[in-house]
């Protein structure tokens, strides 16, 4: 009998400090960080950036200015900063259990568009024919936007599962 009880507080004990730490049976437990409620505090920023991103790349035009060639060049070079700073910090919001960030797909398609912007802004890229087309990424971010309208989202899924 002794040392089935002995047994049972060496069994709980361990799943009592687990609990502490943020496991539970071997699991990390999410707990909120400061960096994930700051996130969390500034979604909307996020969402106006999304939404500058596209009125810079709507301002372009074929007969632009030197001037407004390089206002455009550093604003997206700015905007694209400003969202590999927000998907770092994203994935450090969610560690040690980084690997959690990677099962919801607007994380993925935000990592994408992430790499994919900042890619395009090296030089030889930035320079070259092909630019153009890979804005793609950068207009892409305008998405987010799209899915703050709550009537927005369900057609979006749809859409995407066509």
């Amino acid at each position: 009998m002794l040392i089935l009880i002995s047994f049972q507080f060496y069994r709980l004990g361990p799943v009592v400090e687990e609990r502490e730490e943020g496991w539970l049976d071997g699991k990390h437990v999410s707990q909120n960080n400061s960096l994930k409620e700051f996130y969390t505090n500034t979604r909307w920023c996020w969402v106006f950036l999304a939404l500058a991103s596209l009125v810079v790349q709507a301002t372009a035009s074929a007969d632009m200015s030197d001037l407004h060639q390089q206002i455009l060049d550093k604003s997206e070079l700015a905007l694209t900063a400003a969202f590999d700073i927000e998907i770092i910090m994203r994935i450090i919001a969610e560690l040690p259990a980084w690997r959690r960030f990677f099962q919801q797909g607007n994380n993925w398609l935000d990592l994408v568009l992430a790499v994919g912007s900042s890619v395009i802004q090296i030089p030889v890229i930035h320079n070259s024919e092909v630019y153009p087309w890979l804005t793609i990424f950068q207009l892409g971010r305008f998405y987010r936007v799209i899915l703050e309208f709550p009537r927005m989202k369900p057609l979006m899924v749809r859409l995407v599962t066509i």
